[in-house]
């Protein structure tokens, strides 16, 4: 009776844990491959037209379980326009691409748990930077 006691405590606890992390490490790989295809993509566009593109925050809001990128996708859109190839076809986190004067920024920002976190990667560092939010360890 205490040895399943003591397992039903486990249990309580690394479950929750376990959901959490899960969460995390999907929303730590879908950054990278979309970072990492967004900033491609911003090379490509600036080698065919002269300039970087600004793209608008999409999806609207980081959600936990994903959401449907066609919106952000449809013809005439700036994403579309980048010819970006993206992973699959929901995404958790949102991202969006500012301009300086020869430059661009481009953010993810991830909902993980009740707190959100936030990446970014720049024309000038390849390297995707974490900002805030819980730590990614």
């Amino acid at each position: 009776m205490v040895t399943v006691a003591v397992i039903a405590l486990l249990a309580a606890v690394a479950v929750p844990s376990f959901t959490r992390e899960s969460r995390k490490s999907g929303a730590i790989s879908e950054v990278g491959a979309v970072l990492g295809e967004m900033a491609v993509r911003q090379e490509q566009y600036k080698l065919e037209n002269g300039v970087y593109l600004a793209t608008p925050t999409c999806p609207a809001t980081p959600s936990a379980t994903g959401q449907s990128v066609a919106s952000c996708l449809a013809a005439g859109t700036e994403w579309a326009r980048l010819k970006l190839r993206l992973p699959t076809e929901t995404l958790r986190c949102t991202y969006a691409t500012t301009l300086g004067t020869a430059t661009f920024r481009i953010v993810g920002t991830c909902l993980l748990g009740d707190a959100t976190q936030t990446y970014s990667v720049t024309s000038e560092d390849s390297k995707i930077v974490t900002h805030g939010g819980p730590s990614s360890s």
